[in-house]
């Protein structure tokens, strides 16, 4: 979990931007603990459920990376972060074989700065800020402005954190 800016914030009531910020870093630490469960796993490996291929954890983490820095980072104004391999692992792109690929250590290392700048960034934001329109290019079903993209992505990392309890479940590992 990423600390506080002011360890004395608990004292006083949370701002929207700190409070999207908490549940921001919850989510992202329930991700982290999925990928400690897969440990010793395959991560590249690509199950296929009532004919249908299901992504491969790598896969995921990498596509999380890639997108908290595209809604949060870019869509809030903040420090959007530029990686060789981030159109690998967009919205609709195709997975990559594992040889093309950057390595996990790689990947771990973009998300916790992707996300470590964006917790500081949102953390940041005033409340005028994130009535602002976002800037993700694309809509969003909760709106326009900064507050939406955010409160996007955090159910969009929810989401793939569903994902990642059925891959757990799909590689014989409890997840409760």
């Amino acid at each position: 979990m990423i600390i506080p800016k002011d360890p004395d914030s608990f004292l006083c009531p949370m701002n929207q931007a700190a409070l999207l910020a908490e549940l921001m870093d919850h989510t992202h630490a329930f991700t982290l603990q999925h990928m400690e469960r897969l440990d010793g796993k395959d991560l590249h490996q690509r199950f296929s459920v009532g004919g249908t291929q299901l992504n491969s954890p790598f896969w995921i983490l990498a596509h999380l990376a890639v997108s908290e820095n595209w809604l949060v980072l870019r869509g809030t104004g903040g420090p959007f972060q530029k990686f060789s391999w981030a159109k690998q692992f967009t919205l609709g792109s195709t997975p990559p074989l594992p040889a093309e690929c950057p390595s996990l250590e790689e990947v771990m290392d973009t998300y916790a700065q992707v996300h470590s700048l964006a917790i500081e960034h949102v953390r940041d934001l005033s409340d005028e800020a994130l009535k602002s329109p976002h800037l993700a290019l694309m809509n969003l079903d909760g709106g326009t402005d900064m507050k939406a993209v955010i409160k996007h992505h955090i159910r969009h990392e929810s989401s793939h954190n569903g994902h990642l309890g059925w891959l757990c479940k799909l590689h014989g590992l409890p997840t409760i």
